[in-house]
């Protein structure tokens, strides 16, 4: 019987060692069945223990593949690396966006930082400066469309 369990799990692992590490699981998951529920056919039950073992390691397998991939995506082959041409692209970014800032309306810069920087909604922003929460979208509206500006005019252009 042991030959023909080894050749249902090779057949799907398709590795000697594996192989043996799963005939090995095969034992141990057919040493914990309870004596208590007969089985009709041993041999077509031990033959259906070995493939569920191997077809749970191939897909153990098949699932750490992907993990593996997307951690070596993520760590190595990422697409942010800092090159030269990126930190330079990045310094222009970063200067652009400066200039818009400082070139802003006092009252817009201060609505602006008060809602991305300060985390205050639009309600509690015009309640502190009394004015509408239309006011504040306008001018949250109108510097985010500034910075917009500066990021697209760094895109490279078809």
């Amino acid at each position: 019987m042991r030959p023909m369990l080894e050749a249902v799990i090779y057949g799907r692992v398709r590795c000697r060692s594996t192989t043996a590490d799963l005939m090995q699981e095969t034992w141990l998951r057919l040493a914990s069945v309870d004596a208590a529920h007969p089985v009709d056919n041993a041999r077509a039950y031990v033959h259906r223990v070995a493939a569920n073992v191997a077809i749970d390691h191939v897909r153990k397998e098949g699932r750490r593949g992907v993990l593996n991939e997307e951690i070596r995506e993520l760590l190595w082959e990422s697409s942010d690396a800092l090159t030269p041409e990126r930190i330079a692209v990045s310094r222009d970014a970063l200067r652009g966006f400066r200039r818009v800032v400082a070139e802003l309306p006092p009252q817009s810069r201060r609505i602006f930082f008060m809602n991305r920087f300060a985390g205050k909604s639009h309600r509690a922003i015009a309640r502190e400066l009394g004015v509408s929460e239309t006011t504040v979208h306008f001018h949250i509206r109108r510097v985010l469309d500034r910075l917009a500006g500066v990021r697209d005019s760094l895109e490279p252009q078809a």
